[in-house]
């Protein structure tokens, strides 16, 4: 399967305006703040791209994260930082391609987001 990189620079743009979206309007970002923002998201998101082929996985498992983070995460104060979706993405890929195993103690966190995206699913 391919990635659907239109899908990927859409969804990079979603994060990009809910992040530079100035709630009071006293300073509006410009289109050219907004993509430049969207680009270097993608960029970074792309960094991920061969570690979920090697996994087997699908690649617009990134697109869904992105959009993910962007309903979820993305929010005025983060504006044009973008160190807390690397960190954010990083850690949904490990809980969607786990490529460690988990000890004993680790186990009943993994049982706390089942539960939770049980209740999440049923929405």
């Amino acid at each position: 399967m391919e990635l659907n990189t239109e899908a990927l620079h859409a969804a990079c743009l979603e994060v990009a305006r809910s992040t530079l979206w100035n709630p009071r309007g006293e300073k509006k970002s410009t289109v050219k703040e907004i993509g430049a923002l969207a680009k270097r998201l993608h960029r970074a998101t792309l960094a991920h791209l061969e570690f979920i082929k090697m996994q087997g996985r699908d690649p617009n498992l990134l697109v869904r994260a992105v959009r993910y983070l962007a309903h979820t995460h993305a929010i005025p104060p983060m504006r044009d930082d973008t160190g807390w979706f690397e960190d954010m993405l990083e850690v949904l890929i490990e809980l969607a391609c786990p490529n460690t195993g988990l000890p004993p103690r680790g186990k009943d966190f993994v049982a706390d987001l089942r539960k939770g995206l049980s209740a999440k699913l049923k929405d």
